[in-house]
């Protein structure tokens, strides 16, 4: 993936202290009635920063008499402040990749850098955004303290991955259409309240957090074409948003339009077959080369227009956490509401025709959106050439005991796709095929 900026969260993702900071709140209130602010007008304090700029403007007394309470208490907690374990291995790994990285932060500037002075990792970060360096309307969850460091490293939004372990890094990472990755398995240090919010990914620890981004950084896109020049140049564009031009490789499978002209233009890898050789052809050669370039993950996405990026993201979760071998994004368990249902009836029946073989079902054995890892990519034995390939392939990855799992996606049905693909004779075709290459 075209990974090239790194912000990470700094209390609760890169260092952790003894003291909650619930305790923190408690301290602050101690602090702020000692200076005569009524109890009754402080609420629950949460989150403290807004809190203290809400009691300013109601009691009428001094921000930065009240914002000096705080600073200070923060301030005495990164004294007994640790590093998580795994944290300098990763910094200097992205560091030796050429990833800047950057901080942003709800911490005062005093405390954060004191905290990485104290560590000795203030080094590794191109900037440091702090709530002392952003309006409070700009301050994360709000966008603009991420749109400020994005804005000031000079990269486009979603060639970020923000690393935090809390709602409040995942947000403007969603707002931006940054990645976002969530450490779950932190506690001393983590925020006394929580919002819901999806991240991209999770991973428990440091370690798992590196090998995460080992694998996105060497994930593969393997996109099947065959006469697309309708679609090609837009899909490439959507998948250019987050990968990088030389993992994205385009079979151009005999085509006799445009096709191949178009991706070439778009400077990703494009592999030509001479003649049409069908879709188990395209995606062999696809498959092979990017396993042979040294791919962690392989994700498959087809030309026509029908796949989400957004989607694509999703089915590699799995794979890239290390969680499962091979994803397949299922439209069935998605919104199937612009499948026609001649689709979906002769899908049902070639799921069954597959499981048959595979020894378990799948919903959509047909979906041509799927990740797989490197060990599972390497297991299968591509010998369909034409659209039996996606059965075949989970039949592969089942008998080879590659992890399955599915994942919702969404289809994005037009008259020009749903004329492509699988038919009512392909389906018989693909059953016979299927019948004849597993008993030969």
């Amino acid at each position: 993936m075209d990974i090239r900026l790194v912000v990470f969260d700094l209390d609760g993702t890169l260092v952790g202290a003894p003291k909650p900071f619930a305790r923190i709140k408690e301290d602050l209130r101690s602090g702020l009635i000692g200076i005569g602010i009524p109890e009754d007008l402080m609420g629950d304090l949460t989150p403290m920063y807004e809190s203290l700029l809400r009691i300013s403007a109601e009691s009428g007394r001094d921000f930065d008499e009240l914002y000096s309470i705080l600073v200070g208490l923060e301030s005495e907690r990164i004294e007994e402040s640790f590093l998580f374990d795994g944290v300098l291995d990763v910094l200097e790994f992205l560091r030796g990749m050429g990833i800047p990285m950057a901080i942003m932060t709800r911490s005062s500037r005093r405390a954060a850098v004191k905290a990485l002075k104290m560590h000795g990792i203030d080094g590794y970060f191109s900037v440091v955004s702090t709530r002392d360096d952003v309006p409070p309307e700009e301050l994360k969850p709000r966008p603009g303290q991420l749109e400020r460091i994005i804005r000031e490293v000079g990269v486009e939004p979603t060639k970020v991955l923000v690393v935090g372990d809390h709602g409040y890094d995942v947000l403007p990472a969603k707002s931006l259409g940054s990645l976002s990755v969530m450490v779950t398995g932190h506690d001393a240090g983590r925020m006394s309240f929580s919002v819901d919010a999806l991240p991209d990914f999770e991973v428990r620890d440091m370690a798992e957090l590196r090998r995460l981004i080992e694998n996105l950084l060497s994930t593969y896109v393997v996109v099947p074409a065959y006469n697309e020049e309708k679609t090609i140049g837009r899909v490439l564009d959507d998948l250019l948003r987050y990968f990088r031009r030389d993992e994205v490789v385009v079979v151009n499978d005999g085509s006799m339009d445009g096709t191949e002209e178009i991706a070439r233009s778009k400077g990703v890898r494009v592999l030509t077959h001479l003649v049409n050789r069908g879709l188990g052809g395209a995606l062999g050669t696809g498959i092979r080369y990017a396993v042979t370039k040294g791919a962690r993950l392989v994700l498959t996405f087809d030309a026509d227009g029908q796949h989400l990026v957004e989607d694509a993201l999703r089915v590699m979760k799995p794979v890239a956490e290390g969680r499962t071998d091979f994803v397949v994004g299922s439209r069935l368990r998605g919104d199937v509401s612009q499948m026609p249902l001649v689709k979906r009836f002769g899908n049902f029946v070639l799921d069954a025709i597959t499981a048959v073989f595979a020894g378990r079902y799948i919903s959509d054995s047909q979906s041509g959106l799927r990740c797989l890892s490197r060990e599972c990519a390497s297991r299968i034995r591509i010998t369909c050439d034409r659209y039996a390939v996606s059965s075949e392939i989970i039949i592969e990855a089942s008998k080879n005991g590659c992890r399955i799992v599915e994942v919702p996606i969404r289809a994005v049905y037009t008259e020009y796709s749903i004329k492509k693909g699988t038919n009512v004779l392909e389906g018989v075709k693909i059953a016979l095929n299927l019948l004849f290459d597993k008993l030969r």
